[in-house]
């Protein structure tokens, strides 16, 4: 192994490891956080999107159904995470769009999502309330995921959906940002395992604006649930291993022009 990438290692064990209001830096724009207390294990990210060098990148049609790792190592991603819900085809339910073109769109059975639109360094959360007909002229990608569990700075006043996926504990994956909209917020929370059950919505969303996210939206989690940081996923994903998932958000390094 080459020193340069040893010291990548350890420098990237040591942020695994770090306690709970430790951001720990990872590349240029980029920071870890690993959160653990009562029963929760959570890890974030935290993107700087005035770093001209990063790219915030979704997932083109022709790479669904990778896994995370995958995606991320065919994009040479810093950053991954799984996003959108999705059926036995390995279809996302809401709209997908990646590499300039939508190859995915709801069902106008399926309940409306909110979406994630992606381009460059620009991201914006489309809430299900003021619906996205048509890709903006910006986006270059986009992902979806259901509910806004951050709203106006404070958790979500009402959370839809069944007391099993609400408010009982899952892994859970999240996007969020921060109220100038500069900072992107990637989080996996672990769960299903002894003494970490996983999050409720009302406490994803408590989760979410302890980091600093002013809007946020839940992803699909689960067994769905991981995170990629530079060489590996950072945490335990439900099923032992990790899931085939519909669609994925990225972040990549790019030269500056």
């Amino acid at each position: 192994m080459r020193a340069s990438r040893g010291i990548a290692i350890v420098l990237l064990l040591a942020a695994t490891t770090a306690g709970a209001g430790d951001w720990e830096p990872v590349a240029a724009g980029i920071e870890y956080r690993r959160v653990q207390h009562d029963g929760t294990d959570a890890h974030a990210v935290r993107v700087d999107l005035d770093d001209r060098t990063l790219e915030i990148v979704a997932t083109a049609a022709r790479e669904r159904g990778l896994t995370v790792s995958e995606f991320a190592a065919g994009r040479g991603a810093v950053v991954a995470i799984n996003a959108d819900y999705f059926d036995a085809s390995l279809a996302p339910v809401g709209l997908a769009m990646g590499d300039g073109a939508v190859w995915a769109r709801a069902d106008e059975r399926v309940r409306r999502q909110e979406v994630v639109g992606v381009g460059g360094r620009r991201v914006r959360i489309f809430p299900r309330a003021e619906p996205l007909r048509e890709p903006k002229r910006w986006m270059t990608g986009a992902v979806s995921g259901w509910p806004m569990v951050v709203e106006h700075c404070a958790p979500a006043a009402q959370l839809p959906g069944s007391d099993h996926f609400t408010r009982a504990p899952h892994p859970r994956s999240a996007i969020g940002l921060s109220k100038d909209r500069r900072q992107l917020l990637l989080v996996v929370a672990d769960g299903r395992r002894e003494a970490v059950p996983g999050l409720t919505l009302p406490e994803l969303a408590t989760l979410m604006v302890e980091l600093g996210a002013c809007t946020a939206v839940n992803l699909d989690g689960g067994g769905s649930s991981a995170l990629w940081l530079r060489d590996r996923i950072v945490n335990l994903p439900s099923d032992g291993v990790e899931r085939k998932v519909a669609n994925h958000l990225g972040v990549v390094t790019r030269q500056p022009r």
